[in-house]
Parts: structure tokens; C-alpha cells; sequence
């Protein structure tokens, strides 16, 4: 069954809130979907986020041209959020925090769940494993369409464009399905 996006709306963002049967018992699990990455594009402005605390998991979508009123509720959230922060990429994290939202947060305050997959590709001699190739999604196997973190820019813009909101739903799903499966890779699975 999918959720419902779009459970609780306004004019900066839509969120979505659903109660998890697993929690993440100490800190928060965090991704943000956004315009780029630091250094490497343009633009990285932060469009999503999406959290586990406890068994709560939440996705709040910006619908904001403007980013200052989302990015300040974004500060204000993440100050609240209990610590350490989880993510699959920490150093992403930890610069969209930095350069977008002006947060720093300490080294030992956000935790990349994926140093031990780094690490095991390292002892073996192989890349380093995306969360796709650790945890698949369903349209991985029937080879269907499927939206990635690459495609969130174009469905920005479409947004922006048009204002259709149909362009921010599948931004949410990709963050949820980013959230579920690093939720699983860190809680079940250990290299």
C-alpha cells in the first residue's frame, strides 16, 4: 500500500506522516533530495527531507519558489532532531547542511551508514556500492520506471515551471524509498 502524500500541506511544503512497525532507537535517519551537489553543480538547493525518529518517519516536500521560509523550518527541525544523524551519505549531508542551511554539525554527530560497505568494497578491491545495489527497489526487478535521486532537478523544474504538484510526488516516493531501505541497511544489515 502506498502512503498518501500530501497528508498535511501549506504553502512552503507538503508532509507526509507514517508510523513505522521498526524504529531507529537512538538518533534520526536523515536524507535531503535536492537541485545538485555541493562543488560539483550550480545549484544544490534542498527540496526534501526526509527523517526516521523513533518509529515516525516523515517526508516534507518544499513547494516554495522562494527557499528561505522552508530552510528556516528545515533549521528548526533538524536543531530538534534527537543526534547522532544517520545517512547513507554523510559527507552529501553534512555539506547540504553546511552551504544551504548554514548548520554545522560536529564529527561525531552524523554517522555515514555506509563506511562499512566502503570499507568491505575496499578490502575486496571493488567500488564502492550505491544504496540501489546494497537494497533494490521493486521496479528495479520489472524493469520499470523508477525515479532517482539524478531525475529530482528535472521534476524541480517541472515544478517550477508549471506548478503542478504531480511533479513533486515522485520526488517524495524516491525520498521514502531512500529512507526504508537505509533504515534497513542500517538496522538489519551489517557487512
Amino acid at each position: 500500500m502506498k502512503p498518501s502524500f500530501g497528508a498535511d500541506k501549506d504553502a512552503d511544503h507538503i508532509k507526509t506522516t507514517i508510523q513505522l512497525a521498526l524504529a531507529v532507537e537512538r538518533g534520526t535517519l536523515i536524507d535531503f533530495e535536492t537541485t545538485g551537489i555541493p562543488g560539483r553543480t550550480p545549484t544544490h538547493e534542498v527540496v526534501t527531507l526526509g527523517y526516521i525518529r523513533g518509529n515516525t518517519l516523515e517526508v516534507i516536500q518544499r513547494k516554495s519558489v522562494d527557499p528561505k521560509p522552508f530552510y528556516e523550518e528545515l533549521r528548526a527541525l533538524l536543531t530538534s532532531l534527537s543526534k547522532p544523524f544517520y545517512s547513507y551519505s554523510s559527507g552529501f549531508e553534512r555539506e547540504i547542511m553546511r552551504t544551504e542551511l548554514g548548520l554545522d554539525v560536529g564529527e561525531g554527530d552524523l554517522i555515514d551508514i555506509m563506511q562499512p560497505w566502503k570499507e568491505k568494497a575496499d578490502d575486496i578491491g571493488i567500488k564502492w556500492p550505491r544504496l540501489d545495489e546494497l537494497i533494490s527497489e521493486p521496479n528495479d526487478y520489472y524493469l520499470a520506471d523508477k525515479v532517482s535521486g539524478k531525475d529530482v532537478p528535472r521534476l524541480w523544474n517541472g515544478y517550477l515551471r508549471t506548478g503542478a504538484e504531480l511533479y513533486l510526488t515522485p520526488i517524495m516516493e524516491h525520498c521514502l524509498s531512500d529512507i526504508l531501505r537505509e533504515t534497513m541497511l542500517m538496522v538489519w544489515y551489517r557487512p
